[in-house]
């Protein structure tokens, strides 16, 4: 039987794997932890993050 983060990690390389981002439509990312948010846009063609952000 799959357990609820397998299944989670799972979807998230599906959904991963359909994404991807431009120099005219960037991927965002978002990340939260239990304190603080995180955000970035990236560009994956080139490979590099074109801006990015917390709350710290």
């Amino acid at each position: 039987m799959i357990t609820k983060n397998e299944r989670r990690l799972k979807i998230k390389t599906r959904v991963r794997g359909k994404i991807s981002g431009t120099p005219e439509t960037p991927r965002l990312t978002v990340y939260r932890s239990n304190k603080q948010i995180y955000a970035q846009v990236i560009d994956d063609l080139s490979g590099k993050t074109l801006a990015s952000a917390s709350s710290l």
